[in-house]
């Protein structure tokens, strides 16, 4: 059972996230339903780590082990989904990954059965793509030695 709730004022989302860079750009990932790219990851679920939660989200979106990981971003984020307009109260942990095979399958599907699709973006694209969350578009090949706390509204 996946670690989200809904209340009168909106829903809680627990999640994790992967940044995995390559000389080719983010590895992000999209689907039909939704007309912007995010992360590889997905929801924790209930009496799941954060670290087995990010294995499992890699492996079942990428087709792949992650090799390395390193905890980069913790986000809270508070928004109106585009799709059902449902408020969210999300926190979310983004880990720096790197893979144990560069040949990635994507065979996941999201919460709306939608199946999803990788792409590699180029940095210097990133600042003019739909991107969320919209830190994301910040990040560049050099990874940050510390963990980041960001609280992001709207």
């Amino acid at each position: 059972m996946d670690c989200t709730f809904k209340t009168k004022e909106g829903r809680f989302n627990y999640r994790v996230g992967a940044i995995i860079m390559s000389d080719l750009g983010l590895l992000v990932a999209s689907n039909a339903k939704e007309p912007y790219y995010y992360s590889v990851g997905g929801r924790v679920k209930m009496h799941e780590t954060l670290d087995d939660a990010i294995e499992r989200e890699v492996i079942e979106e990428t087709g792949t082990k992650i090799e390395r990981k390193t905890l980069g971003f913790i986000h809270e984020n508070f928004f109106t989904s585009d799709l059902t307009g449902e408020t969210y109260h999300e926190l979310s942990f983004y880990y720096y990954v790197e893979l144990k095979n560069s040949t990635i399958s994507c065979h996941s599907y999201n919460e709306f059965d939608e199946q999803e699709q990788l792409q590699w973006v180029p940095f210097e694209e990133l600042p003019q793509a739909d991107l969320r969350p919209a830190f994301l578009k910040e990040l560049t090949k050099d990874k940050n030695k510390t963990i980041q706390h960001i609280v992001q509204r709207g």
